[in-house]
């Protein structure tokens, strides 16, 4: 029979921390290949453009009758003219919910001429008198509406020679569906994010796993093929035909 052997405590003890050390390094490395891990990720920006046609037309305009004189001349002027706007309004065939009228405004206006005074040029202030009112036309006919404008100058030539004028704003096109395309379009736009970062993860033999932060960029509505952007964003007014583009930034992480 062999006799036992009986180990001296303080190796027993030793070895016995040996493996508590070599297991607990195991966790550590484990843990640090897991963070690790849990922080490659990938970094894509995705966009989605759509093209769309205004629905929406606005327009101001602003008729006015002036007086070097004084002020009853300009108002007698003006209302001399109301047959000429009424008759324009009635041929336009506006609703009462496509136009609104602003209230008269009328009063004194200083303005500035160059004049010779005692053989040279000094600037000198003169007084006119001014009656006017602004309209404003809003309406999904757009065609209509743009017919009005062009019609609008003629429409007041001949009030033109008893003092009357008229001052026409530029159309503004509008697109009452917007909150809709925006929502359609961060659809797109993350879905053309999510197949650039799974092209260039399959690249490296990788794949990608779960959304880690997205970040949505600033809408930019440009007259159609425009190319400029602002920093931000751009809502353009002035063209019919316009492209709403959707930019989106996400980091997916990397399996």
């Amino acid at each position: 029979m062999t006799p036992s052997v009986r180990l001296p405590s303080a190796i027993i003890a030793t070895a016995i921390a040996s493996v508590a050390f070599f297991a607990t390094g195991f966790v550590v490395v484990r843990g640090l290949a897991d963070v690790k891990n849990a922080s490659d990720v990938i970094n894509v920006t995705g966009s989605a453009k759509r093209n769309i046609t205004s629905d929406l037309a606005g327009w101001t305009f602003t008729v006015r009758s002036s007086d070097d004189s004084n002020l009853q001349n300009a108002y007698k002027a003006f209302q001399g003219a109301q047959p000429a706007i009424d008759a324009f309004l009635r041929a336009q065939a506006f609703a009462t919910s496509e136009l609104r009228r602003e209230p008269v405004n009328a009063g004194p206006q200083n303005y500035t001429v160059i004049e010779d005074v005692n053989g040279e040029n000094a600037e000198v202030e003169r007084t006119r008198y001014v009656v006017s009112q602004t309209f404003r036309v809003q309406s999904g006919n757009i065609a209509k509406l743009q017919s009005a404008v062009s019609a609008a100058t003629a429409a007041f030539v001949d009030a033109s020679t008893g003092g009357l004028s008229i001052e026409s704003g530029d159309v503004q096109y509008l697109y009452t569906k917007l909150s809709d395309v925006r929502v359609q379009l961060l659809e797109e736009a993350s879905k053309d994010a999510q197949r650039r970062a799974q092209a260039i993860a399959q690249s490296a033999g990788n794949s990608i796993g779960a959304v880690k932060n997205a970040r949505v960029g600033v809408f930019q509505i440009t007259p159609r093929f425009e190319t400029s952007v602002e920093d931000t964003g751009s809502y353009d007014t002035t063209a019919l035909e316009k492209d709403v583009t959707a930019v989106v930034e996400i980091d997916f992480v990397v399996r």
